[in-house]
């Protein structure tokens, strides 16, 4: 017996868009079926956007009305000074902000900040240790 409430005919539906500096608007959209993984990759796309200009940043404060602006706030604000591990900013963001965030995805924030050198990265057994880099006005612009 199908429940009266059946849901299969819906589908599922994701947009984002972005307003660059200069007034331009991309837009980004998924459609029907997709993953988590598929959002994820439509994110690190809208993140490609963002790099156009990597002296800015670094400097510029983050912004929280985002879970990567929230997760990196907590970073600069907590861990300025000390490493961490994924599982440290999964604990403080929940506790803190009240509302849970996978593991997973702050895995993937914390490496794409590697990535992009906000942050540095060691092995530690089967896991990652990180660390805020410093980054001076000289290095951002050389």
């Amino acid at each position: 017996m199908t429940p009266p409430y059946h849901h299969s005919h819906l589908r599922k539906k994701v947009k984002v868009e972005i307003t660059d500096e200069e007034g331009t608007t991309y837009s980004l959209a998924l459609h029907g079926k997709f993953s988590q993984d598929k959002v994820m990759r439509m994110m690190e796309l809208i993140d490609l956007f963002g790099q156009g200009d990597h002296n800015t940043s670094h400097t510029l404060p983050p912004d929280e009305s985002t879970t990567y602006g929230r997760v990196l706030k907590l970073i600069q604000s907590s861990y300025s000074t000390k490493e961490f591990s994924s599982a440290d900013i999964a604990r403080d963001y929940e506790e803190r902000l009240g509302s849970p965030i996978p593991l997973s995805t702050v895995s993937t924030y914390l490496s794409r900040q590697a990535d992009r050198g906000i942050l540095s990265r060691q092995k530690f057994g089967n896991s990652w240790v990180y660390r805020l880099t410093h980054i001076s006005n000289s290095q951002l612009t050389t």
